[in-house]
């Protein structure tokens, strides 16, 4: 059996982007969900740490490195007019790819949110510096827009929880 964590996106000093629907910052969001304990283990980016950049690739190389499979959990903001699911991946990675693509079509399936696609980093993307750095496969998880309204009333910590289990079998 694969080896999963979830990495919570941002940290508590620095908690990414907010929706004022959901009234949550992404920090906030993911970290409250207790039923990713059920598929995987939760690790947290040093807040130490001030660069964004650094601290995801710290974590990639010393907090992820016996894990088979790494998520790193976020939401998009963007004008309040974009929507969608994305996930984000390794260039070159058939199995981050493949992972990306699955989870959005599921996602799209159980919520209706709009499928924007799996998508590569190459360098100087963002979150490129963790998929990149992470020893396993790392996929970049970003389900919906937090600042577009018809997608925070689609989140549901519950399908989500249903699809990485599904996305996981």
């Amino acid at each position: 059996m694969k080896k999963i964590a979830f990495v919570i996106g941002h940290t508590e000093k620095d908690k990414g982007a907010f929706s004022t629907t959901l009234n949550k910052s992404e920090w906030d969001l993911f970290k409250d969900i207790k039923e990713l304990e059920e598929i995987g283990d939760i690790i947290v980016h040093d807040k130490n740490i001030s660069s964004y950049k650094a601290r995801q690739e710290n974590t990639a190389k010393h907090k992820t490195k016996d894990y088979d499979i790494v998520f790193e959990l976020h939401f998009n903001a963007a004008n309040g007019k974009a929507q969608g699911c994305e996930a984000l991946y390794y260039k070159g990675s058939f199995e981050g790819m493949s992972i990306a693509s699955d989870f959005c079509k599921i996602w799209s399936e159980k919520t209706g949110i709009k499928i924007r696609g799996a998508k590569s980093l190459d360098v100087g993307g963002r979150g490129y510096e963790f998929v990149q750095s992470t020893k396993g496969v790392a996929v970049l998880l970003e389900p919906f827009f937090g600042d577009n309204i018809e997608d925070c009333q689609k989140w549901s910590s519950e399908k989500f929880i249903e699809t990485l289990k599904e996305l996981l079998k």
